[in-house]
């Protein structure tokens, strides 16, 4: 990073200042001897949308007439400014104007630069222009963009004290601004240098069509484990799950499953594991280390069992269709019956909306699959208030959960409030997406607002056994016969050679997306065998469908847990 800002900084040193002869005729501007006296606000859009080098067609469907009184005259590059939130209008009457012929003003410049930058950039760099604008003169829909304009040194005011908010912006200004913005660094989408486990996890994982995966079920399943190993089993593990401290990771699990009980009368979200000892092994005489049984039960909850070869199947399958309320009925098969230990998780999430949509309102439409072909959905519509995010190349939606309850539990009418921070996020994006970086990067307060929306109703069931993806991860040794060191979980006595290794890892998940909300369950099995601060923005609606191919993930905001992630590529 540093090295990048270094370059960056030099990089706008030497774009700074530039006069009107030397100035660099950004995305097809006129030559510098062309340069219009001032610029109008309707050029200065149309040359910020073509700088951007998008698709500027996409958002014509924006019915620039309903919310501004000159709306006809915009064309399909100003139709974009509108679409990314560059442009708002001022008020003019009953409805906004766009004043597409009238010069802007550099408060106005500013302003829609800093939109921009909003747009395309997630970051701010570490250092800023010389001097400080002085704010008292300049309008307070424009302060945050001059401040941005700023830090970015797209405008350097020098020392002067007075940043002319007013003052009309040359032709040659606005090139030099633009061309300035441009050459910020874009960091939106930007793959990370170390991604997070989520994200590398789905990285590594052969999907197709529709695939969803519970990071939160997977990471606490391989961490009871990890709890087991030792030694380089125990490092391949820590560092594949992205776990500097384990015992901090299991005094943190402890504590977020008090926090998620503590939400029972908002939601339902049950995280239940499970130790599995088959005696078949052992004549009966096997047992987990006392140490390792009492970890797993202070910290995860964990309930520790005995099968044999004969029931271990049956008994294992019952435990995790009863802990995801019958939506994985299990996740054993036959082949699976001799293992020695096995380590469960399992995964229950129920949850409404907090605007819910009207089943009236959900009618047929057409899905585009990401073969090409065309499928019926059932899409549900509603317009309200939603948390709305887009950078190049992703658009996101941001679906709240019905955040609160009160309590009253002890009768002593004293009321008091349990809040929960859960969304669902529905993100149209490349297929090479990492959800999690995206969502941890995004800033969807920018973008609340009215939102017209479409999403189609979804179910998803996929299972995958993950081991391919985990050796990928770098987790080798514990696949190992002879190297695989899982002795801090039980004493190997009577196993032949006196060895377990990690023989698979299996996961299921279940989703299911509806007017009311969402229900959703994952089970995480691992077996081892014995062997050998933005101005506010006008109240305009805005457009977000559904209708091609999507992530979607459910996350805990508030400890940036993302509970689920999928890709939801071919209607039924």
């Amino acid at each position: 990073m540093k090295k990048k800002w270094l370059a960056w900084m030099l990089a706008a040193g030497m774009m700074l200042p530039v006069h009107a002869g030397a100035a660099q005729a950004p995305c097809g501007y006129p030559a510098a001897e062309d340069f219009p006296k001032t610029m109008t606000r309707g050029a200065f859009l149309e040359h910020l949308a073509l700088c951007a080098e998008e698709d500027l067609t996409q958002d014509t469907w924006i019915p620039m007439e309903e919310y501004f009184a000159d709306g006809e005259t915009a064309s399909a590059a100003v139709k974009w400014t509108f679409a990314k939130w560059i442009l708002n209008g001022s008020g003019a009457g009953d409805k906004a104007a766009l004043r597409l012929d009238d010069p802007i003003t550099r408060q106005e410049a500013a302003a829609f630069l800093g939109r921009d930058l909003d747009y395309r950039y997630t970051e701010l760099p570490d250092g800023c222009g010389t001097g400080a604008p002085q704010m008292d003169n300049v309008a307070a829909w424009a302060r945050d963009g001059v401040m941005k304009c700023w830090l970015y040194r797209v405008i350097d005011t020098g020392y002067a004290p007075d940043f002319r908010p007013e003052g009309l912006v040359s032709g040659a200004e606005a090139a030099q601004w633009i061309a300035a913005a441009n050459a910020v660094q874009a960091s939106a989408i930007t793959a990370p240098e170390q991604p997070a486990f989520a994200d590398d996890l789905v990285r590594k994982l052969e999907t197709k069509d529709n695939w969803a995966v519970s990071p939160y079920s997977i990471r606490m399943c391989l961490a009871m484990l990890a709890n087991g190993a030792k030694g380089e089993t125990q490092r391949e593990l820590l560092e594949a799950l992205d776990i500097a401290d384990l015992a901090a990771f299991n005094a943190q699990t402890r504590d977020l499953l008090r926090t998620y009980d503590s939400y029972a009368r908002i939601m339902s979200l049950e995280t239940a594991n499970s130790l599995w000892l088959n005696q078949s092994w052992f004549d009966g005489r096997g047992e987990f280390l006392p140490g390792f049984a009492h970890k797993m039960e202070e910290n995860y909850r964990a309930t520790a069992e005995e099968v044999t070869n004969r029931d271990a199947v049956e008994r294992v399958n019952a435990w995790v269709n009863e802990k995801t309320h019958g939506k994985i009925p299990s996740v054993l098969t036959e082949d699976d019956r001799k293992f020695v230990t096995a380590l469960v998780n399992a995964v229950y999430f129920k949850a409404a909306w907090e605007n819910e949509f009207p089943a009236q309102r959900t009618e047929k439409a057409e899905f585009t699959n990401a073969d090409g072909t065309k499928s019926k959905v059932d899409m549900m519509h509603q317009t309200d208030s939603f948390g709305y995010y887009a950078t190049p190349g992703a658009q996101a939606l941001k679906m709240d959960y019905r955040k609160y309850a009160v309590d009253n539990a002890e009768g002593d009418n004293w009321e008091f409030f349990r809040d929960a921070d859960f969304s669902m996020y529905i993100i149209k994006a490349d297929k090479g997406l990492d959800v999690q970086h995206f969502l941890d990067s995004a800033d969807f307060s920018k973008g609340s607002g009215e939102i017209r929306v479409a999403v189609p109703k979804f179910k998803v069931e996929y299972g995958a056994a993950l081991d391919d993806a985990l050796r990928a991860l770098g987790v080798q040794t514990a696949y190992d016969a002879e190297q695989a060191d899982l002795t801090a979980m039980l004493d190997p006595t009577g196993l032949p050679d006196k060895q377990h290794f990690l023989d698979t890892v299996l996961h299921k998940t279940y989703i299911a997306v509806d007017e009311k909300g969402t229900e959703a369950a994952a089970v995480t099995a691992a077996m081892d065998v014995g062997g050998s601060a933005m101005p506010e923005r006008p109240a305009l609606v805005r457009e977000f469908t559904a209708d091609e191919p999507f992530y979607f993930a459910i996350r805990d905001n508030a400890a940036g847990e993302l509970l689920f992630v999928g890709r939801y590529e071919k209607a039924a």
